[in-house]
């Protein structure tokens, strides 16, 4: 309980003990041991009106009526106590007036009112299902009670007056309608914000309408020594409520465990405690006279609630065990991503109200899907397994560790200094310095991690793990096995990479993309022999984007696919322009993405020759030799696009994994040697491998054509290793469709 809570409590009960010790020592007093329990309320509902106004206006919008309803309440029964003590005043009279009667049974209507408001407040996000059937067998127990017991009193109150025969019936009825509404609301009460709140307010009225119980067993068997406690009582529960309004601040939602813990302790116990009550007082109703018959049901009766306990404490069990499961990973045990968006949500409001730094470290290890691709996935399970292990075994109780998803694991750091990041990702650097243990092999497996933390301005959960994703692949990219925090220029390269995500989507929509057509040389003629179609694009407020920049975004987010597409459409019908112009040697050379490598891609190829009428001779595809991990469908695409008369180069030769092979199996026209060796070619080992591509190409009758021409000993270098064609800016610069019409 917070601090404050536990203070205002005492406090009460203070007040209560003193208010009682002085009605007692007043009792000699007719005239003050009268006016005194009439006017203490008074007092203190005055006091209460203001905590009510204050929490009138902190509250939200759809609150503020519940404490409209309590306040005129309050000041209903304030005016009724006021109207008695004039009454007293001016009569000499002690007992109230009708009126005052009446005004009490308005105030609790009010509270009725209240009650009720806030239920539908409460209700409108929730189920009410699990609870129904316990509110509704404690409103039975109650009836029964209240018609056994309260007929009586109605009769004895009403001294043959049918008007306050029928008010005294009102109050039965506001009563258990009180009941049930507080009942309901008591069991809602788990899903409030303002918990604490309601439960003084629970309590207050709960306790108001039990000693107007008790003031009526006195009144009728005239046991007026208890008036001055019942009375204590009464302050004591206009004081509960009162203090509903003084800590609707305090309140926070449980968290899903003790909600869960609160139902289930509820469910188990209040019906069947109500039962057994109503047993008990049905027996004592009898004169505790049982025969075989009786006793035996009784016994019965008791068994089913024993037994229905034990199955619900059963069922317990289990949605513990369910819930286990829903906010932890099965495999390693640790928290999983549920988990770390509830708890992650939690600590930044508390950090952001406490002014801390919160940390999320990003764990991914490095080349897991080898693994899995080689050992198969019951080998990956163990990696995960004992990835887990090193992290709770290297990581102190302080720091959260959840798994997300695959092989990515977070550690979430609260109050978090730089320094502390860095050493607690050095220290699970240096656990995965040990080689794994995958049947007769050991394996070494590394993790990347990506460092952000709250303090970089980050104020949800989501953009804090997206921070530590960036920093995290920032890691994979300087080489993997080490860790990278999230900075401002790392942010800057995130937004500037999202800007053109969002806009490279308009692009083609709005001609922002262009193509430029670099030409292809014959080395020893000199004449041209096609053109290499290289795509530009001009952002209307970055200027021109590097391809090497915005084709990585378009594979990324799928927008290749069009973008490529485009680009074919276009190359076709500006090389089919330059044709009907007269050049010749137009053969177009176009590159394609692995991404666009999909079953359909030779239907689209086809179409567009025909849409363009370009003869698909005259059209030569570059692909990458990375294109090749998924072999049947490539296999299956180039032999279509060969079928069609399309040519097939292999651009960056040299640079992959696969090169003979592709050589030998696939129908391949051209190779392209990378602008890397041509650089170096004045290096007698880089020499040597040029030649030797040169010679593998000659060989399989393969046209050969070296990229990034630039000085003219590249060029004189090629020409004595018998290279066939060449492209680079000693020839010509890339330039468009209109200059090359003109040229």
């Amino acid at each position: 309980m917070h601090p404050r809570l536990t203070s205002f409590l005492v406090k009460l009960l203070l007040t209560g003990i003193g208010y009682y010790i002085l009605l007692l020592l007043l009792e000699d007093f007719l005239l003050l041991s009268v006016l005194l329990p009439i006017t203490g309320p008074v007092v203190a509902v005055f006091f209460i009106l203001s905590w009510i106004r204050s929490a009138y206006h902190q509250s939200s919008t759809e609150q503020k009526n519940f404490w409209i309803f309590i306040g005129i309440g309050m000041a209903v029964y304030m005016i009724s106590n006021s109207i008695w003590i004039i009454n007293i005043m001016i009569t000499g009279g002690y007992e109230y007036p009708l009126i005052c009667f009446i005004l009490w049974l308005i105030s609790y209507i009010l509270f009725l009112a209240a009650t009720v408001y806030k239920i539908k407040v409460i209700e409108t996000s929730i189920s009410t299902g699990p609870y129904l059937f316990n509110i509704y067998v404690f409103m039975v127990i109650a009836i029964a009670i209240s018609i056994h017991y309260l007929f009586e009193p109605v009769v004895f109150f009403a001294h043959d007056s049918l008007l306050l025969t029928i008010i005294t019936i009102l109050y039965q009825i506001v009563y258990l309608c009180l009941m049930f509404a507080l009942t309901n609301l008591y069991y809602l009460n788990v899903y409030s914000c303002e918990k604490n709140s309601i439960l003084f307010y629970l309590g207050g009225i709960f306790l108001q309408i039990i000693v107007q119980l008790m003031h009526v067993v006195v009144k009728m068997n005239e046991l007026n020594s208890f008036l001055p406690f019942i009375d204590s009582l009464w302050l004591f529960s206009l004081l509960l409520i009162g203090g509903s309004a003084k800590f609707i601040n305090l309140d926070q939602k449980l968290s899903d465990k003790n909600r869960v813990n609160t139902l289930f302790s509820k469910e188990t116990y209040f019906p069947y405690i109500g039962a057994l009550l109503l047993l008990i007082l049905v027996t004592e109703s009898y004169d505790w006279e049982l025969n075989s018959l009786s006793l035996g049901i009784s016994i019965v009766f008791i068994m089913i609630i024993v037994r229905q306990i034990i199955i619900l404490n059963h069922n317990k069990k289990l949605v513990r065990e369910y819930q286990h499961l829903a906010y932890h990973d099965s495999l390693t045990l640790l928290k999983n991503r549920t988990s770390f968006k509830k708890e992650s949500q939690k600590i930044l409001k508390k950090a952001e109200a406490e002014n801390f730094s919160v940390a999320v470290l990003l764990m991914d290890l490095d080349r897991f899907k080898n693994i899995n691709d080689t050992f198969g996935h019951y080998a990956g399970d163990l990696v995960l397994k004992e990835a887990a292990a090193r992290l709770k075994q290297v990581l102190i109780p302080k720091y959260e560790i959840y798994r997300i998803g695959g092989d990515e694991f977070i550690i979430l750091i609260s109050d978090a200094t730089e320094l502390e990041s860095r050493h607690v990702a050095e220290s699970i650097l240096s656990a995965f310095t040990q080689p794994f243990q995958l049947e007769q092999y050991e394996i070494t497996i590394t993790p990347s991690i990506g460092i952000s933390s709250y303090s970089n301005n980050v104020v949800t959960e989501d953009l804090l793990l997206k921070h530590a994703d960036a920093a995290m692949y920032q890691a994979k990219v300087l080489g993997k096995n080490r860790y990278y925090f999230f900075d401002e220029n790392l942010n800057d390269m995130l937004m500037r990479r999202m800007q053109l995500e969002i806009d490279l989507e308009k692009s083609i929509a709005e001609n922002q993309l262009f193509l430029v057509y670099q030409p292809i040389h014959c080395l020893d003629t000199g004449k041209r022999r096609g053109l290499e179609a290289l795509l530009r694009w001009k952002h209307p407020t970055l200027g021109l984007i590097s391809p090497a920049e915005f084709i990585p975004i378009a594979e990324d987010t799928g927008q290749i696919h069009a973008i490529g597409e485009w680009v074919m459409r276009t190359a076709c019908a500006e090389i089919k322009q330059l044709q009907e112009n007269g050049m010749t040697g137009s053969l177009i050379a176009v590159n394609v993405s692995s991404k666009q490598m999909e079953e359909g891609f030779v239907t689209i190829v086809k179409e567009i020759v025909e849409e363009t009428g370009l003869d698909p001779t005259c059209l030569e595809l570059e692909i990458t030799e990375s294109m090749m991990q998924n072999v049947d469908t490539s296999m299956q695409i180039i032999h279509g696009l060969h079928e069609l008369g399309v040519k097939i180069a292999i651009d960056d030769f040299g640079t992959g994994y696969s090169s003979f092979y592709l050589l030998r199996d696939l129908p391949i026209d051209t190779i392209k040697i990378d602008k890397a060796f041509i650089d170096e070619i004045d290096n007698e080992k880089s020499l040597l491998i040029v030649k030797t591509m040169i010679d593998i190409g000659l060989n399989l009758d393969l046209r050969v054509v070296s990229e990034g021409i630039e000085h003219e000993w590249q060029l004189e270098a090629l020409k004595e290793l018998d290279c066939d064609l060449g492209q680079g800016y000693l020839f010509d610069k890339p330039m468009p469709i209109d200059e090359w019409i003109k040229k």
